[in-house]
């Protein structure tokens, strides 16, 4: 995963390397001037030794507190959603590693992951919208009613209720049909059946989706999909790094829809242990029917609940 640190490095190497450009290219090499030449050469080798040694200790700095966060997680989340079953969704886009530290956080805590649903790229698309109409129309329950907005909330909240809250677990076939024939139709996809119905869940999604004409519509969709996963059970949360707090990020575009911050809660420190300790915790915070958006970037309400 491509972070703050290969970011700082590669950037001292650029800058080193346009600031030689600039004394070579400046003829400073030239009759009686190649010692003044030389003098700024070594200086700014120093320079440039100087930031990877910063570099360094910060890249300590940040595995110390990682190794912390890892190290002191059990302790800070243990029992706080104690036999509680949570679904995780992967989002297009989340880190494998990022998927594996919230379930082991989860687990920390004392949850029980009943399985872990990756969404699809293409539950975004222009052409999936009336295709989850027409998959929310055939298997939403009877008696229950659909939202009257478009085919991407409907088939979202169709998927999020068939695996939670009390019709999950009181219709078990729902629990193996639905997620099924969304799988069939390409937009889910599961590593195996989920273990029985969930209550509470958290979605993990990546950085920023492409700016590519159809940002609008995507982020609309998935925030559809994460509100469906929110008001379908007893809480949810979404995780995600830094930068998908950022513009065009999904974290972000909760945030900005009052209505789903005022449900949902987020995190935008995932790729860190201690961020997914503040997920953990934060879902344990909307199981009691509380929420709150955690982590570093942009307006948030601390590090942690």
């Amino acid at each position: 995963m491509i972070n703050f640190r290969y970011h700082l490095v590669s950037l001292v190497g650029v800058l080193f390397a346009l600031s030689i450009g600039l004394v070579l290219g400046s003829g400073l090499l030239s009759s009686g001037t190649g010692t003044a030449a030389a003098v700024q050469v070594v200086d700014l080798q120093a320079e440039t030794a100087l930031l990877r040694e910063r570099v360094a200790a910060n890249e300590a700095t940040v595995s110390f507190a990682d190794s912390f966060g890892a190290a002191t997680q059990q302790s800070q989340v243990e029992g706080t959603l104690t036999d509680r079953p949570v679904v995780v969704v992967a989002v297009p886009g989340a880190d494998d590693q990022v998927l594996a530290g919230t379930r082991e956080a989860l687990s920390a805590a004392g949850a029980s992951v009943v399985g872990t649903i990756a969404v699809d790229a293409s539950w975004s698309d222009a052409a999936s919208e009336p295709l989850l109409d027409s998959l929310a129309a055939q298997l939403v329950t009877s008696g229950a009613a659909l939202p009257d907005t478009d085919g991407y909330e409907r088939g979202a909240v169709v998927l999020a209720a068939s695996v939670l809250g009390p019709a999950a677990g009181d219709e078990s076939s729902e629990l193996e049909t639905t997620p099924a024939a969304f799988a069939e139709a390409g937009l889910i996809s599961l590593s195996e059946p989920l273990s029985g119905p969930a209550v509470l869940a958290v979605l993990v999604t990546g950085g920023p989706v492409d700016d590519d004409g159809e940002a609008g519509r995507r982020l609309g969709a998935l925030a559809s999909l994460a509100g469906a996963f929110d008001s379908e059970g007893a809480g949810a949360v979404l995780a995600g790094p830094p930068d998908s707090a950022a513009n065009l990020g999904l974290v972000d575009a909760v945030r900005s829809d009052v209505d789903l911050a005022a449900q949902l809660s987020t995190v935008d420190m995932a790729q860190v242990s201690s961020g997914r300790t503040s997920t953990a915790l934060a879902l344990a915070e909307q199981a009691e029917g509380g929420v709150g958006h955690y982590g570093a970037v942009g307006q948030v309400d601390g590090p942690l609940p």
